[in-house]
């Protein structure tokens, strides 16, 4: 026995990593979780005698300050709740919270009220224990004062920076590329203009300026003349908008016109950008890189703007299904449009009307495909809530077995391919691509049985369940509920609706007709 633990305890132990900024930054994500991984499970043998199994290692690839920003350590800390782990396993304390002082109180409870221990090679923390509970508050506190002074020595570096010219940001703006200028303590970063997307931008400018096209129109219009957007496939009204607002365009850099705000959202840290309202707290330079748009082109776009309404105004929720409903071609949301001249004819249709032909659903027709399959996802949980729990026991007993097995093959393929390309069977190339798809199914695998052994340590509060999906159904069905609420209530059961229609529209047969449409519901269980 070692700092409390015995061999018997190695099923209840789980190793996280994550790598900090005190870590070598010339090191990977991956290298440095590799390297801490290797020491903690030559620790991890030394106590249980064998190293911990790999569905129980959590990595945080990932970066972020909080909790929030961390969704390996929100699994963990949600793992730790059930109360079936008896301790984590972490290179040092810190590893765990470099964040604000309300994270570190936040770890500190989970892991002292679920009697879970912090396993670091120097030293194991049990937090019931007085001592150790402020010795690892320290420790945190250590961290999170680190972190701080890190942070206000990076923002003085920007701003200094910022105030020479340099471009700050880690993607271009279209029409140019980040280059770096200079070698070792000179280097500093700046913008080179790449011709044929500078040639495009120019053209964005003349059809709104001189030509008086919208948003909409421009981005059609680039689409047909073979202008690629960086990310998406197709250029969006606001993607346009953005590029006729930002004055790099004209040779400056704008920083702080955004600020990094922290909101609690549902007990969770949220972190929003938006416009920062005093203009006085701007920082606005000439930039080292070269204009694409003279100043008077560009003054004239923002004056045009200003005479024209935006592209959002505030108004009340008219739609139910407002960030559930998705359009299954393409992606995109879908809308809810109500027509004047017939204000009881609505329809739910796809945002992406330029480019995506999926055909229109009269509203109520969706609300009974949604009626139909909250309803059968309650009648399933009634029977569930009868069922007997040893029978249901025995099955996720027999999935668990399952998911084990196939994560053993999985595993051993994955020796086998090392081996072939050891042996030169496999070329770099073929082993990278073949090994890419292999560690996808490996973490899928893992994930499932993560959740499956969670699954079966706790019953499922089917009553709780049953309780929530009829509120967001009889909110649906009741006249006399607002849209706000329907969509409150149907997001705490529906994580989104996918929208299929396979029906093309083709002149003379009506683009809002009723026609054969399915959906794919995917709740919040």
């Amino acid at each position: 026995m070692m700092n409390g633990l015995n061999p018997d305890d190695l099923s209840n132990i789980i190793i996280y990593l994550r790598k900090s900024r005190s870590d070598d930054p010339y090191m990977s994500v991956e290298e440095v979780l590799a390297k801490h991984e290797t020491q903690l499970q030559e620790y991890a043998a030394s106590v249980f005698g064998t190293p911990v199994p790999e569905e129980q290692i959590f990595r945080e690839v990932v970066s972020g300050e909080t909790i929030a920003d961390r969704p390996v350590m929100k699994e963990v800390m949600k793992l730790l709740e059930l109360g079936s782990i008896k301790g984590v396993l972490v290179i040092e304390p810190q590893r765990l919270s470099r964040g604000d002082l309300e994270d570190c109180g936040r770890i500190i409870n989970v892991f002292r009220y679920t009697n879970t221990l912090v396993i670091t090679p120097p030293k194991t923390y049990d937090l019931s224990n007085e001592y150790d509970r402020k010795f690892f508050e320290m420790e945190l506190t250590r961290g999170n004062d680190y972190l701080e002074y890190t942070k206000k020595i990076l923002n003085r570096g920007r701003i200094a920076a910022v105030k020479q010219g340099h471009f700050l940001g880690s993607i271009a703006p279209y029409g140019y590329k980040k280059v770096t200028v200079g070698t070792g303590k000179t280097a500093y970063h700046t913008l080179e203009v790449i011709p044929e997307e500078a040639a495009y931008l120019r053209i964005m400018y003349d059809l709104y300026v001189n030509q008086g096209y919208g948003f909409t129109k421009i981005a059609r219009h680039m689409d047909a003349i073979g202008a690629k957007p960086r990310v998406s496939s197709h250029w969006s009204a606001a993607a346009i908008k953005d590029i006729l607002e930002n004055p790099v365009y004209i040779g400056k850099i704008r920083w702080n016109w955004r600020k990094t705000i922290r909101r609690i959202e549902d007990g969770e840290i949220v972190k929003k950008r938006p416009k920062t309202k005093d203009v006085s707290d701007w920082i606005y330079v000439d930039g080292k890189h070269e204009a694409i748009i003279d100043d008077t082109t560009y003054a004239a776009a923002l004056d045009r703007k200003g005479k024209n309404p935006c592209l959002h105004t505030a108004k009340e929720l008219c739609n139910p299904f407002a960030g559930l409903l998705f359009c299954g071609s393409c992606g995109r949301g879908m809308s809810y449009k109500a027509y004047v001249k017939k204000p009881d004819y609505i329809v739910m249709l796809c945002n992406n009307q330029a480019l995506c032909h999926t055909k229109s659903v009269q509203y109520h027709l969706l609300v009974n495909k949604v009626v139909e399959s909250l309803e059968k996802e309650i009648a399933d949980f009634r029977v569930n809530l009868q069922s007997d729990a040893d029978q249901a026991e025995k099955l996720r007993a027999d999935r668990i077995k399952a998911l084990e097995y196939e994560l053993k093959k999985l595993r051993e393929r994955d020796g086998r391919q090392k081996d072939a390309y050891e042996d030169g069977v496999y070329t770099k190339e073929e082993y990278t691509q073949r090994n890419a798809k292999l560690m996808e199914k490996i973490e899928i695998t893992r994930a499932a049985l993560r959740t499956a052994r969670a699954e079966s340590l706790t019953a499922v509060n089917y009553a709780e369940r049953i309780q929530r999906f009829q509120n967001a159904l009889d909110a649906l069905l009741d006249p006399r509920s607002t849209a706000t609420e329907k969509n409150m209530l149907l997001k705490s059961c529906i994580d989104k609706i996918v929208y299929h229609n396979d029906n093309v529209s083709r002149p003379g047969y009506g683009r809002w007709v009723e026609n054969t449409f399915s959906i794919d519901v995917y709740f919040k269980l």
